[in-house]
């Protein structure tokens, strides 16, 4: 793919030697290493008021205020066209759909909110197909808090393409109970060991707690269960390390967490699963050190989000993105929740 750097990186054998020396298996490791190339194909983009639209929950949707839109104003003022990645093509989205498809015929839990970490265009598909044929009113909310580039080292131009593509149905604005379900995007931290090179512009991120509901404002709202949805448990063990605390926090609260993936998601079948099958998918969260307690990844991600100040987008006319020292959403940076 045109806009991935791995040439300026060690390895994959390297790296997933050392990785596997380290730390656990979180989704970033898998998504880096294993995951297909998109194609690029011209694209029609809407324009980037219509896509904030399409995405933008309701001003008084419980869950609104943790949304991030970063991605999407990299879009131009004006419908244009586009080479991007083809992520209809990706694998990971076409099980992405299915297991949306599955979950949203079963029907949604009202006590549970959803934490889908698979790659930024499998995530926007498994929020979108749900949100449009589910029949309960759902909250995507996304998280995707970086910007494309040409010589970006992760692949945020998939992530903006099916942003762009694939549009959500929005819950009503007098829909009560809405069924959260937050998206990120699992190669936001990928390549955590390697120190990219001078001209690859390094569009890594983490979430902050401060990006995802606390214990009460999970209480107040019936949020007793969260589900983690991840590509594959064949090759993940655990959170995603930005993740850690908050999910320490949640265990320690009450709060249920169970981490299932795509393919186990095809055997929802109603309130059995969720009553009785989810059980055996529980994930018990263990104090553990993670890379965002290493100063020296602080060092290798040379500020994140391509420094001090973000590019243009080399695609779109959205312009460019100023950040401060650390940068929003950047390694190390304090994005908020909004």
């Amino acid at each position: 793919m045109r806009a991935i750097k791995r040439a300026a990186l060690l390895s994959p054998l390297a790296v997933l030697t050392s990785a596997c020396a380290l730390r656990p298996w979180t989704p970033s490791v898998s998504v880096a290493y294993w995951s297909d190339s998109a194609d690029l194909r011209e694209t029609s983009l809407p324009a980037r008021a219509d896509v904030l639209r399409a995405w933008q929950l309701p001003p008084n949707d419980a869950w609104g205020r943790y949304a991030k839109y970063t991605l999407i104003t990299s879009l131009d003022e004006s419908p244009t066209q586009a080479e991007l990645p083809d992520v209809t093509a990706l694998d990971a989205v076409a099980r992405a759909r299915a297991a949306g498809e599955r979950i949203a015929a079963a029907g949604l839990p009202e006590d549970t909110m959803w934490i889908v970490d698979l790659r930024g265009a499998a995530s926007v598909a498994f929020g979108a197909t749900v949100s449009r044929t589910a029949r309960e009113p759902v909250s995507c909310v996304p998280t995707f808090n970086n910007w494309p580039a040409e010589d970006e080292l992760i692949p945020a131009e998939e992530t903006l393409a099916a942003l762009a593509t694939m549009a959500p149905r929005p819950p009503d604005d007098d829909a009560a109970g809405s069924r959260p379900m937050f998206l990120l995007d699992a190669w936001r931290l990928a390549y955590r060991f390697d120190a990219p090179d001078d001209d690859t512009y390094d569009n890594r991120y983490i979430l902050n707690p401060s990006d995802l509901p606390a214990v009460d404002d999970l209480r107040a709202h019936g949020i007793r269960r969260v589900i983690y949805v991840v590509d594959s448990l064949d090759d993940t063990t655990t959170e995603e390390d930005d993740l850690h605390v908050t999910f320490l926090e949640w265990e320690r609260a009450g709060i249920s967490i169970a981490m299932v993936d795509l393919d186990g998601l095809q055997r929802v079948d109603g309130p059995r699963y969720y009553n009785e099958e989810i059980v055996h998918y529980w994930l018990y969260v263990y104090p553990r050190v993670t890379i965002i307690d290493d100063p020296h990844f602080y060092v290798r991600a040379r500020g994140g989000f391509g420094g001090v100040y973000a590019r243009p987008s080399p695609v779109f006319r959205g312009g460019g993105w100023a950040g401060g020292h650390g940068g929003h959403g950047s390694y190390g940076g304090h994005g908020g929740g909004g």
